[in-house]
Protein backbone atom coordinates (compact mmCIF):
# COMPACT_ATOMS: atom_id res chain seq x y z
CA UNK A 1 0.00 0.00 0.00
CA UNK A 2 2.57 2.50 0.89
CA UNK A 3 4.71 1.31 -1.88
CA UNK A 4 1.27 2.47 -4.39
CA UNK A 5 1.14 5.35 -2.38
CA UNK A 6 4.73 6.51 -2.60
CA UNK A 7 4.42 5.61 -6.57
CA UNK A 8 1.77 7.61 -7.67
CA UNK A 9 3.34 10.75 -5.70
CA UNK A 10 6.39 10.42 -7.56
CA UNK A 11 4.40 9.62 -10.72
CA UNK A 12 2.12 12.89 -9.80
CA UNK A 13 5.28 14.75 -8.96
CA UNK A 14 6.92 14.46 -12.20
CA UNK A 15 3.59 14.95 -13.86
CA UNK A 16 3.40 18.09 -12.26
CA UNK A 17 7.15 18.94 -13.30
CA UNK A 18 5.98 18.34 -16.61
CA UNK A 19 3.17 20.60 -16.67
CA UNK A 20 5.23 23.13 -15.00
CA UNK A 21 7.62 23.43 -17.61
CA UNK A 22 5.26 23.45 -20.72
CA UNK A 23 4.18 26.25 -18.57
CA UNK A 24 7.18 27.98 -18.46
CA UNK A 25 7.68 27.39 -22.28
CA UNK A 26 3.98 28.77 -22.73
CA UNK A 27 4.51 31.22 -20.69
CA UNK A 28 8.12 32.28 -22.74
CA UNK A 29 6.82 31.91 -25.98
CA UNK A 30 3.69 33.56 -25.19
CA UNK A 31 6.30 36.76 -24.37
CA UNK A 32 7.83 35.91 -27.90
CA UNK A 33 5.10 36.34 -29.50
CA UNK A 34 4.32 39.63 -27.82
CA UNK A 35 8.12 41.22 -28.43
CA UNK A 36 7.57 40.15 -31.82
CA UNK A 37 3.90 41.44 -32.45
CA UNK A 38 5.76 44.99 -30.55
CA UNK A 39 8.03 44.65 -33.16
CA UNK A 40 6.17 43.97 -36.20
CA UNK A 41 3.90 47.33 -34.91
CA UNK A 42 7.27 49.11 -34.87
CA UNK A 43 8.70 47.89 -38.05
CA UNK A 44 5.48 48.53 -39.64
CA UNK A 45 5.77 52.59 -38.76
CA UNK A 46 9.20 52.51 -40.09
CA UNK A 47 8.04 51.36 -43.41
CA UNK A 48 5.35 53.28 -43.87
CA UNK A 49 7.59 56.31 -43.07
CA UNK A 50 10.37 54.50 -45.88
CA UNK A 51 7.85 54.35 -48.10
CA UNK A 52 6.29 57.78 -47.36
CA UNK A 53 10.28 59.00 -48.31
CA UNK A 54 9.88 56.54 -51.11
CA UNK A 55 6.99 59.14 -52.42
CA UNK A 56 8.75 62.13 -51.59
CA UNK A 57 11.71 61.28 -53.56
CA UNK A 58 9.69 60.40 -56.32
CA UNK A 59 7.84 64.23 -56.38
CA UNK A 60 11.70 65.31 -56.08
CA UNK A 61 12.31 63.27 -58.97
CA UNK A 62 10.21 64.85 -61.07
CA UNK A 63 11.62 68.52 -60.25
CA UNK A 64 15.03 66.85 -60.68
CA UNK A 65 13.85 65.44 -64.39
CA UNK A 66 12.66 69.02 -65.12
CA UNK A 67 15.83 70.06 -64.05
CA UNK A 68 17.83 67.34 -66.21
CA UNK A 69 15.33 68.36 -69.17
CA UNK A 70 16.10 72.15 -69.22
CA UNK A 71 20.31 71.20 -68.98
CA UNK A 72 19.34 68.77 -72.24
CA UNK A 73 17.79 71.97 -74.07
CA UNK A 74 20.48 74.14 -73.16
CA UNK A 75 22.81 71.54 -74.15
CA UNK A 76 21.36 71.17 -77.51
CA UNK A 77 21.39 74.85 -77.68
CA UNK A 78 24.78 74.86 -76.68
CA UNK A 79 25.82 72.43 -79.13
CA UNK A 80 23.74 73.97 -82.13
CA UNK A 81 25.80 77.31 -81.30
CA UNK A 82 29.11 75.09 -81.33
CA UNK A 83 28.15 73.57 -84.38
CA UNK A 84 27.55 77.60 -85.98
CA UNK A 85 30.57 78.61 -85.10
CA UNK A 86 32.99 76.03 -86.41
CA UNK A 87 30.83 76.57 -89.87
CA UNK A 88 31.84 80.54 -89.25
CA UNK A 89 35.76 79.91 -88.55
CA UNK A 90 35.59 77.13 -91.63
CA UNK A 91 34.32 80.30 -93.78
CA UNK A 92 36.62 82.76 -92.04
CA UNK A 93 39.16 79.77 -93.13
CA UNK A 94 38.49 79.46 -96.65
CA UNK A 95 38.27 83.10 -96.98
CA UNK A 96 41.83 83.55 -95.95
CA UNK A 97 42.80 80.93 -98.38
CA UNK A 98 40.79 82.69 -101.01
CA UNK A 99 42.61 86.12 -100.41
CA UNK A 100 46.11 84.25 -100.13
CA UNK A 101 45.19 83.07 -103.70
CA UNK A 102 44.09 86.57 -104.85
CA UNK A 103 47.03 88.13 -103.20
CA UNK A 104 49.78 85.49 -104.91
CA UNK A 105 47.75 86.41 -108.48
CA UNK A 106 48.51 90.23 -107.84
CA UNK A 107 52.04 90.14 -106.53
CA UNK A 108 52.37 87.91 -109.96
CA UNK A 109 51.09 90.99 -111.82
CA UNK A 110 53.12 93.92 -110.24
CA UNK A 111 56.04 91.58 -110.60
CA UNK A 112 55.63 90.89 -114.02
CA UNK A 113 54.55 94.62 -115.10
CA UNK A 114 58.22 96.00 -112.61
CA UNK A 115 60.03 93.70 -115.16
CA UNK A 116 58.04 95.34 -118.05
CA UNK A 117 58.99 98.73 -116.76
CA UNK A 118 62.28 98.17 -116.03
CA UNK A 119 62.88 96.97 -119.42
CA UNK A 120 61.30 100.41 -120.26
CA UNK A 121 63.41 102.25 -118.54
CA UNK A 122 66.89 100.94 -119.52
CA UNK A 123 65.79 101.75 -122.96
CA UNK A 124 65.20 105.11 -122.56
CA UNK A 125 68.15 105.44 -120.76
CA UNK A 126 70.36 103.50 -123.93
CA UNK A 127 68.91 105.70 -126.24
CA UNK A 128 68.35 108.93 -124.50
CA UNK A 129 65.38 109.44 -123.37
CA UNK A 130 63.29 112.53 -124.43
CA UNK A 131 65.72 113.07 -127.62
CA UNK A 132 64.58 109.89 -129.51
CA UNK A 133 60.84 111.36 -129.37
CA UNK A 134 62.64 114.28 -130.87
CA UNK A 135 64.60 112.64 -133.26
CA UNK A 136 61.20 110.34 -134.64
CA UNK A 137 59.33 113.60 -134.93
CA UNK A 138 61.88 115.48 -136.96
CA UNK A 139 62.77 113.06 -139.04
CA UNK A 140 59.64 112.61 -140.83
CA UNK A 141 59.51 112.77 -144.35
CA UNK A 142 56.79 114.57 -144.79
CA UNK A 143 53.45 116.68 -142.79
CA UNK A 144 51.23 112.97 -143.23
CA UNK A 145 54.15 110.91 -142.01
CA UNK A 146 54.73 113.55 -139.34
CA UNK A 147 51.48 113.36 -137.60
CA UNK A 148 51.48 109.16 -137.86
CA UNK A 149 54.40 109.53 -135.71
CA UNK A 150 53.29 111.92 -133.61
CA UNK A 151 49.82 109.62 -133.24
CA UNK A 152 51.89 106.71 -132.51
CA UNK A 153 54.59 108.55 -130.06
CA UNK A 154 51.18 109.14 -127.79
CA UNK A 155 49.91 105.80 -128.05
CA UNK A 156 53.25 104.38 -126.02
CA UNK A 157 53.17 107.02 -123.57
CA UNK A 158 49.48 106.22 -123.53
CA UNK A 159 50.79 102.51 -122.88
CA UNK A 160 53.49 103.78 -120.17
CA UNK A 161 50.68 105.45 -118.34
CA UNK A 162 48.24 102.71 -118.26
CA UNK A 163 50.99 100.36 -117.41
CA UNK A 164 51.77 102.52 -114.21
CA UNK A 165 48.17 102.93 -113.59
CA UNK A 166 47.62 99.46 -113.48
CA UNK A 167 50.80 99.06 -111.33
CA UNK A 168 49.77 101.66 -108.90
CA UNK A 169 45.95 99.91 -108.21
CA UNK A 170 47.12 96.50 -108.49
CA UNK A 171 49.68 97.63 -105.48
CA UNK A 172 47.13 99.37 -103.40
CA UNK A 173 44.96 95.86 -104.05
CA UNK A 174 47.36 94.13 -102.78
CA UNK A 175 47.78 96.48 -99.55
CA UNK A 176 43.66 95.68 -99.38
CA UNK A 177 43.90 92.31 -99.45
CA UNK A 178 46.54 91.39 -96.76
CA UNK A 179 45.21 93.56 -94.65
CA UNK A 180 41.71 91.84 -95.29
CA UNK A 181 43.78 88.70 -94.37
CA UNK A 182 44.75 90.13 -90.78
CA UNK A 183 41.10 91.08 -90.20
CA UNK A 184 39.83 87.76 -90.96
CA UNK A 185 42.46 86.47 -88.61
CA UNK A 186 41.95 88.41 -86.17
CA UNK A 187 37.97 87.71 -86.71
CA UNK A 188 39.40 83.74 -86.50
CA UNK A 189 41.12 83.78 -83.72
CA UNK A 190 38.62 85.73 -81.73
CA UNK A 191 35.68 82.94 -83.00
CA UNK A 192 38.49 80.14 -82.32
CA UNK A 193 38.15 81.63 -78.38
CA UNK A 194 34.49 81.99 -78.43
CA UNK A 195 34.19 78.56 -79.59
CA UNK A 196 36.62 76.72 -76.85
CA UNK A 197 34.10 78.85 -74.16
CA UNK A 198 31.24 76.99 -75.50
CA UNK A 199 32.98 74.00 -75.32
CA UNK A 200 33.43 74.50 -71.62
CA UNK A 201 29.89 76.04 -71.02
CA UNK A 202 28.97 72.25 -72.60
CA UNK A 203 31.48 70.48 -70.68
CA UNK A 204 29.85 71.93 -67.14
CA UNK A 205 26.49 71.08 -68.59
CA UNK A 206 26.96 67.43 -68.99
CA UNK A 207 28.81 67.56 -65.98
CA UNK A 208 25.68 68.92 -64.00
CA UNK A 209 23.56 66.40 -65.86
CA UNK A 210 26.21 63.33 -64.79
CA UNK A 211 25.77 65.12 -60.84
CA UNK A 212 21.83 65.36 -60.96
CA UNK A 213 21.46 61.96 -62.15
CA UNK A 214 24.13 60.15 -59.88
CA UNK A 215 22.46 61.79 -57.26
CA UNK A 216 18.96 60.87 -58.58
CA UNK A 217 20.25 57.32 -58.62
CA UNK A 218 21.90 56.98 -55.41
CA UNK A 219 19.26 58.71 -53.63
CA UNK A 220 16.27 56.34 -54.83
CA UNK A 221 18.86 53.42 -54.63
CA UNK A 222 18.74 53.90 -50.94
CA UNK A 223 15.72 54.78 -49.75
CA UNK A 224 14.48 51.29 -51.78
CA UNK A 225 17.38 49.55 -50.00
CA UNK A 226 15.79 50.70 -46.66
CA UNK A 227 12.71 49.93 -48.01
CA UNK A 228 13.30 46.45 -49.09
CA UNK A 229 15.09 46.25 -45.34
CA UNK A 230 12.05 47.00 -43.83
CA UNK A 231 10.02 44.54 -45.72
CA UNK A 232 12.22 41.95 -45.45
CA UNK A 233 12.12 42.40 -41.43
CA UNK A 234 8.18 41.78 -41.47
CA UNK A 235 8.59 38.59 -43.32
CA UNK A 236 10.96 37.46 -41.30
CA UNK A 237 9.31 38.57 -37.71
CA UNK A 238 5.76 36.98 -39.53
CA UNK A 239 7.58 33.83 -40.31
CA UNK A 240 8.77 33.55 -36.68
CA UNK A 241 5.47 34.30 -35.64
CA UNK A 242 4.19 31.33 -37.10
CA UNK A 243 6.85 29.02 -36.50
CA UNK A 244 6.45 29.85 -32.65
CA UNK A 245 2.51 29.08 -32.86
CA UNK A 246 3.44 26.13 -34.44
CA UNK A 247 5.91 25.23 -32.08
CA UNK A 248 3.48 25.91 -29.22
CA UNK A 249 0.83 23.43 -31.05
CA UNK A 250 3.39 20.82 -31.04
CA UNK A 251 4.63 21.61 -27.76
CA UNK A 252 0.96 21.42 -26.39
CA UNK A 253 -0.06 18.07 -28.27
CA UNK A 254 2.91 16.72 -27.25
CA UNK A 255 1.90 17.43 -23.43
CA UNK A 256 -1.33 16.29 -24.24
CA UNK A 257 -0.06 12.83 -25.32
CA UNK A 258 2.47 12.42 -22.27
CA UNK A 259 -0.48 13.50 -19.85
CA UNK A 260 -2.63 10.45 -21.32
CA UNK A 261 0.67 8.07 -20.97
CA UNK A 262 1.20 9.13 -17.41
CA UNK A 263 4.23 10.28 -18.20
CA UNK A 264 6.29 13.22 -16.72
CA UNK A 265 7.92 13.24 -20.31
CA UNK A 266 7.98 17.45 -20.63
CA UNK A 267 11.08 19.01 -22.29
CA UNK A 268 14.81 18.16 -21.12
CA UNK A 269 16.37 21.48 -20.43
CA UNK A 270 19.46 22.62 -22.37
CA UNK A 271 21.62 25.09 -20.76
CA UNK A 272 24.99 26.23 -20.56
CA UNK A 273 27.45 25.64 -23.61
CA UNK A 274 26.50 23.22 -26.34
CA UNK A 275 23.10 24.91 -27.39
CA UNK A 276 23.98 25.06 -30.70
CA UNK A 277 26.75 23.62 -32.82
CA UNK A 278 29.47 24.99 -34.77
CA UNK A 279 27.43 25.22 -38.42
CA UNK A 280 30.67 24.72 -40.49
CA UNK A 281 34.46 22.93 -40.31
CA UNK A 282 37.06 25.83 -40.67
CA UNK A 283 39.04 28.54 -38.53
CA UNK A 284 37.25 31.80 -37.48
CA UNK A 285 38.58 34.41 -39.53
CA UNK A 286 36.08 37.22 -37.57
CA UNK A 287 34.22 37.98 -34.39
CA UNK A 288 31.54 40.04 -33.59
CA UNK A 289 31.97 43.75 -33.17
CA UNK A 290 33.11 47.14 -35.04
CA UNK A 291 34.41 46.67 -38.41
CA UNK A 292 35.24 48.68 -40.85
CA UNK A 293 32.80 51.35 -39.19
CA UNK A 294 30.13 49.27 -39.07
CA UNK A 295 28.44 46.80 -36.85
CA UNK A 296 30.19 43.16 -37.79
CA UNK A 297 26.53 41.10 -36.52
CA UNK A 298 28.14 37.98 -36.47
CA UNK A 299 31.41 35.64 -37.15
CA UNK A 300 33.27 34.29 -39.82
CA UNK A 301 34.48 30.43 -40.73
CA UNK A 302 36.72 30.21 -43.19
CA UNK A 303 37.34 26.67 -45.37
CA UNK A 304 39.07 26.17 -48.83
CA UNK A 305 37.07 23.67 -50.96
CA UNK A 306 33.26 22.12 -51.06
CA UNK A 307 32.14 22.98 -47.30
CA UNK A 308 29.10 21.71 -46.08
CA UNK A 309 27.29 23.29 -43.31
CA UNK A 310 25.07 22.26 -41.26
CA UNK A 311 21.96 23.54 -38.94
CA UNK A 312 22.97 24.75 -35.46
CA UNK A 313 19.91 23.35 -33.82
CA UNK A 314 16.60 22.30 -33.89
CA UNK A 315 14.28 24.73 -36.21
CA UNK A 316 11.85 25.91 -38.71
CA UNK A 317 13.69 27.55 -41.96
CA UNK A 318 11.58 31.06 -42.06
CA UNK A 319 13.59 32.46 -45.15
CA UNK A 320 16.00 31.23 -47.78
CA UNK A 321 16.64 33.09 -50.64
CA UNK A 322 19.03 35.55 -52.24
CA UNK A 323 20.21 39.07 -50.40
CA UNK A 324 22.19 41.68 -52.19
CA UNK A 325 24.74 42.07 -48.73
CA UNK A 326 24.28 38.13 -47.47
CA UNK A 327 24.07 36.49 -51.12
CA UNK A 328 22.60 33.09 -50.41
CA UNK A 329 21.26 33.17 -47.01
CA UNK A 330 19.13 31.16 -44.60
CA UNK A 331 17.60 32.10 -41.72
CA UNK A 332 15.85 29.44 -39.17
CA UNK A 333 14.00 30.59 -35.73
CA UNK A 334 14.30 27.99 -32.86
CA UNK A 335 12.79 27.59 -29.77
CA UNK A 336 15.30 26.55 -26.73
CA UNK A 337 13.91 26.63 -23.22
CA UNK A 338 11.30 28.37 -23.96
CA UNK A 339 13.26 31.23 -25.47
CA UNK A 340 13.71 32.21 -29.44
CA UNK A 341 16.74 32.02 -31.18
CA UNK A 342 17.51 32.99 -34.93
CA UNK A 343 20.18 31.84 -36.45
CA UNK A 344 21.66 33.10 -39.99
CA UNK A 345 23.95 31.68 -42.72
CA UNK A 346 25.33 34.01 -45.54
CA UNK A 347 27.43 34.04 -48.10
CA UNK A 348 26.56 29.91 -48.99
CA UNK A 349 27.35 29.01 -52.62
CA UNK A 350 24.40 26.79 -52.20
CA UNK A 351 21.10 26.22 -50.32
CA UNK A 352 19.85 22.77 -50.28
CA UNK A 353 16.76 23.53 -47.95
CA UNK A 354 13.44 26.10 -49.03
CA UNK A 355 11.89 25.79 -45.70
CA UNK A 356 10.51 23.90 -43.20
CA UNK A 357 11.55 22.48 -40.25
CA UNK A 358 15.13 21.11 -39.97
CA UNK A 359 17.43 19.16 -37.19
CA UNK A 360 20.25 19.97 -35.23
CA UNK A 361 23.25 19.24 -38.02
CA UNK A 362 21.07 18.58 -40.70
CA UNK A 363 23.00 19.81 -43.97
CA UNK A 364 21.26 22.73 -45.33
CA UNK A 365 23.43 24.11 -47.92
CA UNK A 366 27.68 24.89 -48.41
CA UNK A 367 30.25 27.25 -47.88
CA UNK A 368 30.66 30.36 -50.82
CA UNK A 369 30.89 33.50 -51.67
CA UNK A 370 28.04 35.34 -52.59
CA UNK A 371 26.97 39.01 -51.56
CA UNK A 372 29.08 41.14 -50.46
CA UNK A 373 31.61 38.76 -49.60
CA UNK A 374 35.72 38.70 -50.47
CA UNK A 375 36.61 35.10 -50.35
CA UNK A 376 34.73 31.84 -49.39
CA UNK A 377 33.34 31.97 -45.52
CA UNK A 378 30.30 31.37 -43.37
CA UNK A 379 28.87 34.21 -42.15
CA UNK A 380 27.08 33.15 -38.90
CA UNK A 381 24.86 35.17 -36.59
CA UNK A 382 22.72 34.22 -33.36
CA UNK A 383 20.42 36.30 -32.26
CA UNK A 384 18.11 35.85 -28.96
CA UNK A 385 15.42 36.85 -30.01
CA UNK A 386 13.55 37.96 -33.72
CA UNK A 387 16.33 39.01 -36.37
CA UNK A 388 16.00 42.54 -36.83
CA UNK A 389 17.04 44.98 -39.47
CA UNK A 390 18.99 47.03 -36.96
CA UNK A 391 20.47 43.37 -35.32
CA UNK A 392 19.94 44.56 -31.73
CA UNK A 393 19.35 40.97 -31.06
CA UNK A 394 22.97 39.93 -32.04
CA UNK A 395 25.21 37.56 -29.58
CA UNK A 396 28.29 36.04 -30.01
CA UNK A 397 27.56 32.70 -31.16
CA UNK A 398 30.76 31.00 -29.76
CA UNK A 399 30.09 30.73 -25.99
CA UNK A 400 27.27 28.91 -26.72
CA UNK A 401 28.64 26.11 -28.78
Amino acid sequence: MNRKIAGLTLSLSLALSGITAYQSSTTASAETLKSIQEKKEANKKKQGAANAKLKLNEKNQAATKKEIERIDKSTMATESQIKKKENEIQSTQDQIDQLKNEIDLVQKRIDKRDQLLKERVSSMYESGGAVQYLDVVLGSKNFGDFLDRVVALNLIADQDRQLLEEQKKDKDLLEQKKQKVEDQLSALQDKMRELQDLKKQLDAQMEEKTRLMSSLKKKHSEIEDEVEKYEHSAELLSSQEKAIKEEQARAKQAEEQNSTKGSAGGNAANTGSGMIMKPAAGIFTSGIGSRWNKFHAGIDIAKPGTVPIYAAADGTVIRSDYSSSYGNVIFITHSINGQTWTTVYGHMRERVVQGGSVKRGQLIGYMGNTGHSTGQHLHFELHKGPWNASKSNAVDPRPYM
